[in-house]
């Protein structure tokens, strides 16, 4: 998952998944209350996965391995989209 990009359709379909999951659990029928627990319990899809793709990608700035360091320039402008991603979704939950 860390090294494989998601679209937008994927990510879609996984959060449709956890809101799914969440109105069984809280037995409702409404998407913005599943949606609020979500946030609420901090269980994003979104902020996993760039979580793990930050996590992936520093390890690879780190390695020691000849043939990941050959990948590390191109860690350098991911890292920073990802940073922007977040910080974009941390923007948008605060507000």
């Amino acid at each position: 998952m860390e090294a494989c990009p998601i679209n937008k359709s994927q990510l879609k379909s996984l959060d449709f998944v956890l809101n799914n999951a969440f109105r069984k659990i809280f037995l409702t029928k409404l998407y913005d209350i599943a949606n609020e627990c979500i946030l609420f319990f901090s269980c994003s899809v979104s902020d996993a996965i760039y979580t793990r793709i930050l996590k992936f990608l520093a390890k690879l700035q780190s390695t020691e391995i000849g043939l990941c360091k050959r990948f590390v320039k191109n860690t350098v402008d991911e890292l920073a989209t990802v940073h922007e991603c977040l910080r974009v979704m941390t923007t948008c939950i605060s507000s």
